[in-house]
């Protein structure tokens, strides 16, 4: 997930953009030319924008990295989402889901749990530079009510592809929170980045995908060796990200991450926290950004 390429030009041809209001915003100022966090500046006009990056081209792999997950209370559940580099990331064809069993999409929707989702973002969006977003999983309303702020997208409001969905939530002990990519012809998803939030039980936790047949494809093998954290954050707290991938997980090109990765190999006792804090959502974590 750390190996850069070049694309073309993104500088002024983002549509969709949204970014993050900053957390202590004015709740009476509208969304629309809110600056986003980082470097990049743009609109939000419900579904068409602008930005401009710090350059003119963009890494054709995904460094996107999932920076914090808050399970409770209802309608402060949110994942947020962090572009640690200089270039704005192009969201299309990235999903986020809460269930094990994400990997089956391209054979057909996986059938769901209750309180879990899979979701799919807008095509045209971009993650800016040294920027972030907020998934929450109720209303922009509640969230708003909880955090003084809007999140990015709400799945509650349907701003969102909501591919299916079992009224959702994140489960208070703990939840597998998965980002992933899928371009909609490939008989496999690839891995963006994986976390286990918690201490969630086994219905709730990842599900091996080492092997398994998918249409005219097969998965590589996963360690499988993250472990869920010692603790699940309480109510009202978040768990978050404190360092990147790189040197914690396997990183030798023969896993099912995007940049062959294994991301079921993450070190998260190392890269997350485990004594938790209070959410801020919209704040970018400045350790994470390269």
């Amino acid at each position: 997930m750390r190996r850069f390429f070049v694309l073309g030009a993104l500088v002024g041809c983002a549509t969709g953009i949204r970014m993050e209001a900053p957390v202590d915003a004015d709740a009476s100022a509208p969304r629309d030319g809110a600056t986003g966090h980082g470097s990049d500046t743009g609109t939000n006009t419900q579904g068409s924008g602008s930005g401009s990056g710090t350059g003119t081209t963009a890494p054709t792999t995904l460094p996107l990295l999932l920076s914090e997950i808050t399970l409770a209370p209802t309608g402060s559940e949110y994942i947020e989402i962090v572009n640690p580099t200089a270039f704005a990331v192009p969201l299309a064809n990235l999903y986020l889901s809460d269930n094990g069993n994400y990997f089956k999409l391209p054979a057909g929707a996986p059938t769901l749990t209750s309180g879990d989702f899979l979701i799919k973002f807008p095509a045209n969006d971009i993650v800016p530079a040294h920027g972030v977003i907020t998934v929450a999983l109720g209303s922009s309303a509640a969230f708003h009510t909880a955090f003084g702020a809007d999140p990015t997208y709400s799945i509650a409001d349907g701003n969102v592809t909501i591919v299916t969905s079992m009224s959702p939530s994140l489960t208070d002990s703990g939840e597998v929170v998965v980002l992933f990519q899928w371009d909609g012809t490939a008989s496999v998803v690839h891995d963006v980045d994986l976390m286990i939030a918690g201490t969630p039980t086994s219905g709730n936790t990842i599900v091996s995908k080492s092997g398994y047949p998918q249409l005219t494809s097969s998965y590589k093998t996963d360690s499988n060796s993250i472990a869920a954290q010692v603790g699940a954050p309480s109510s009202g707290f978040s768990t978050k990200r404190i360092m990147l991938e790189t040197g914690h997980e396997t990183q030798t090109g023969g896993g099912n991450g995007y940049s062959g990765d294994d991301e079921t190999s993450e070190a998260t006792g190392m890269t997350w926290d485990s004594t938790f804090s209070a959410p801020t959502p919209g704040a970018v974590p400045a350790a994470l950004l390269q």
